[in-house]
């Protein structure tokens, strides 16, 4: 048979084969979502499952300037820590709808990034706490009432590195960084994002095993058994009125179902004293901390003051931008797939890390100088509820808005017992990885090759940060250098499990011999063209100022960042 004939249109049928079977993986997805990221729900049902995703990013967020406090000497001052809090989702809010409206335009949520603790500890580490301090009156105070000083700084020194991302997105650098990043990388970052919130899983959980673990039973009889469910709902259609929609609600709503089951479980146990004081499940104290929050907080650009810039502070900032870029980049696919998108185009990954540059900035204009970086807690709930709609995110970017401008509502949910946080983590956190090992559906496992690098940048991905998180905690700090600047740097990139085990993992990739077929780099870029030659993914990642702009100005098509399917 002749050369031509051993192709259909020009194309090899081996290539045709993988294409159709990237295309039927694709469709498959899509399929078992209710609402994938180019559809939306109803009004209700958007703002019902926004709560629940804010809800999901609330706890860690709101351990941010709980943390936080200590470095800036504000532990025992609860107003500041307070403005901290309502700041931190203002911020969140903020970047969030930037995200989805003029990034990548997924449905992902973005909010402070734990990455950026080792760089604030090192930076204060030459502002020390003192002992007791005193205020303008002339009194006596245990925390210092300069405070708005070390935010300052933190906050100019995130303004500054963010700059990076600005250059990462805006020259396409980012995009680039795909060259050198296969199915075997992105594997690594993810699983290794997952499996290192281990600790921060059982922490929370531990504080009660019986409520945590019934919070997990809940979630998976919820999402699982029940998945397939419907319950009659009444609803109202416009010219049609009132009616009853039969919904999936148990697998739709089976976190917040869950959460609400628990929390008023937690208020019986506590009502009957079973939960006494101090005991993290119970719910005691609510009235006492609502009546003594403020209503209203409005967080603003330069409520901390002029921020302030230092060349050791810079430094540790830009380790830890880098750190949330590699972040996002293992999120926006393991969200694009979750969500029944194609793959994200080179140019909305440079626009999304542009965009995330812009919400580091506004965290250091407005914020406690924590950067932002997607959250991959609330990627995993898109597996759970089956919906990927960008109007759900859109929603829960409203919320944090409005909830970082009303006192009392964030000391509301506040109260979420701990241990049932921990719960959703266990969920959360076990979807995460298991999303990152599906990118090895592209990889030969028979190859000895890729048994090692995955082997060993995972196992060195979670060892090293483990061994440097708890020598950073000891007295005699193996990691002192005698530069407080140099030893932040080297902490945020040790401590960072995607760093480490993304990079390694990169590297060796890379390096070794191996074939493309092997790498799972032939399947993987087939499976990615199979699905984003389509309408689709111009629909999904197109923005429609930019694409408007593009339509009057063609030139503009030449920006990295710019749609480029006419």
């Amino acid at each position: 048979m002749s050369e031509e004939g051993e192709r259909t249109n020009g194309i090899p049928m081996e290539t045709n084969a993988t294409e159709e079977m990237g295309e039927e993986d694709y469709m498959r997805i899509r399929k078992g979502l209710k609402y994938p990221v180019d559809k939306n729900p109803s009004i209700g049902m958007s703002i019902l499952l926004g709560f629940q995703q804010y809800l999901i990013m609330f706890g860690p967020t709101f351990a941010i300037p709980i943390i936080l406090a200590p470095n800036l000497c504000i532990k025992d001052n609860s107003i500041a820590t307070g403005k901290l809090l309502n700041s931190m989702f203002m911020v969140s809010g903020i970047s969030t709808l930037l995200q989805v409206f003029f990034g990548t335009r997924l449905p992902i949520i973005q909010s402070g990034s734990y990455v950026y603790f080792a760089v604030a500890a090192g930076i204060m580490t030459n502002y020390p706490c003192e002992d007791s301090y005193v205020n303008e009156d002339g009194e006596a105070v245990n925390y210092d009432p300069n405070w708005e000083d070390r935010v300052a700084l933190l906050q100019g020194n995130l303004m500054l590195a963010s700059l990076t991302q600005f250059v990462f997105g805006g020259f396409g650098l980012a995009g680039l960084l795909l060259k050198i990043i296969g199915p075997i990388t992105i594997t690594i970052v993810i699983s290794v994002i997952g499996l290192s919130l281990i600790d921060v899983a059982i922490d929370s959980s531990s504080q009660n095993w019986g409520i945590s673990l019934g919070t997990v039973i809940l979630i998976t009889v919820l999402s699982e058994y029940l998945k397939n469910v419907k319950i009659p709902v009444p609803v109202y259609r416009r010219g049609e009125g009132c009616g009853i929609s039969w919904l999936n609600l148990f697998s739709t709503l089976s976190i917040i179902i869950s959460i609400a089951i628990m929390w008023i479980l937690c208020a019986i146990l506590t009502a009957s004293n079973v939960f006494e004081d101090g005991n993290p499940a119970s719910t005691r104290g609510l009235s006492e901390k609502l009546e003594a929050a403020n209503w209203f907080y409005f967080p603003y650009p330069g409520q901390f003051g002029m921020p302030k810039v230092s060349l050791g502070g810079f430094i540790g900032m830009f380790a830890g931008v880098l750190a949330g870029i590699i972040e996002s980049l293992g999120d926006y696919y393991a969200c694009a797939k979750l969500a029944g998108a194609p793959p994200p185009p080179t140019y909305a990954i440079n626009r999304g890390i542009l965009l995330e540059g812009v919400g580091c900035f506004v965290a250091g204009l407005v914020g406690p100088g924590v950067g932002v970086t997607s959250y991959t807690e609330n990627v995993g709930a898109i597996s759970l509820t089956k919906v990927g709609s960008r109007a759900v995110i859109v929603c829960s970017g409203v919320f944090m808005i409005v909830i970082a401008c009303i006192g009392k509502v964030g000391v509301l949910f506040s109260s979420l017992p701990e241990p049932i946080i921990g719960g959703m983590y266990i969920v959360m956190f076990g979807i995460i990885g298991a999303v990152g090992i599906s990118n090895l559906q592209f990889v030969d496992l028979t190859s000895s090759r890729n048994i090692f690098i995955i082997g060993l940048s995972l196992y060195l991905g979670l060892a090293i940060p483990s061994w440097t998180n708890a020598e950073l905690v000891k007295a005699d700090n193996s990691l002192d250098t005698g530069n407080d600047e140099f030893d932040a740097l080297v902490a945020v990139i040790l401590s960072s499990g995607m760093i480490v085990g993304g990079s390694i993992a990169c590297f060796l990739d890379n390096t070794l011999p191996g074939t493309d077929e092997e790498r799972g780099l032939t399947s993987y870029r087939l499976a990615t063209k199979a699905v984003s030659n389509k309408e689709l993914r111009k629909k999904v990642y197109s923005e429609p100022l930019m694409e408007m702009l593009a339509k009057r100005f063609p030139v503009l098509r030449k920006l990295p960042f710019v749609c480029k399917d006419e």
